[in-house]
């Protein structure tokens, strides 16, 4: 006999609801988001006497650790259901609209026993996508991470240093970078010597002609 198990997720803890065939709640459960409340909810399948191939997983994101664990402990038959089929179903157990996160891990666990063959099983991605995906993921997160740094360093240089967030244009060029690095603050821009400033810019290959331009530009900030 199987047995329908739907997976309220959070990034802190899941309710979990177990039914039968017929629709009757046999087990609940509400985990942390920590491996020893997967180990739970494992624990709670072993329970019943249910093996993992005949327990039928439902939940609404495939992004999610607590998928990986369930694939890892042979639950072959987990099958990811969109919020807006759960939205559009709360209203199968009745109409005033009020919501819990065991009521949608009960409403979970109904959808994929009465309508599972409009829904597609999950199947976890192969070794070379996981690869890519995790790659693409960092990049995302080092490109967000530049960003808030730049928009801080901005605000702080508006403020404090205004002539070196505008002296050469942008501040992500390495010029700039390396500027501020050499010449950190508004007293160490102020006692360069032209001279200085021509072996700076000759090292980073800066145009001459915008030499004198730039310095005057310093002199005046």
């Amino acid at each position: 006999m199987g047995v329908y198990m739907g997976i309220d997720w959070s990034t802190k803890k899941h309710d979990i609801a177990l039914l039968n065939e017929a629709g009757a709640i046999i087990a609940r459960q509400t985990i942390p988001h920590q491996a020893e409340g997967f180990e739970k909810l494992d624990e709670m399948r072993r329970q019943l006497g249910v093996p993992t191939s005949q327990c039928l997983v439902g939940m609404e994101t495939a992004h999610n650790i607590l998928i990986d664990f369930l694939w890892g402990r042979g639950y072959e038959q987990v099958y990811v259901i969109p919020p807006s089929v759960v939205k559009s179903s709360r209203g199968r157990y009745g109409n005033s609209g009020a919501r819990s996160d065991q009521r949608d891990a009960q409403l979970l666990a109904d959808i994929l026993r009465t309508d599972r063959a409009r829904l597609q099983r999950w199947r976890p991605d192969s070794l070379l996508t996981q690869q890519i995906r995790a790659k693409a993921s960092l990049i995302h997160h080092l490109t967000q991470s530049v960003q808030r740094t730049r928009q801080r360093l901005r605000a702080i240089l508006i403020r404090y240093y205004p002539g070196a967030l505008s002296l050469f244009g942008s501040l992500t060029a390495q010029i700039t970078l390396h500027f501020l690095r050499q010449y950190p603050n508004p007293q160490a821009m102020s006692q360069l010597s032209y001279g200085q400033f021509k072996e700076f810019a000759r090292a980073h290959g800066y145009q001459q002609r915008w030499w004198p331009k730039q310095y005057a530009r310093m002199q005046q900030t």
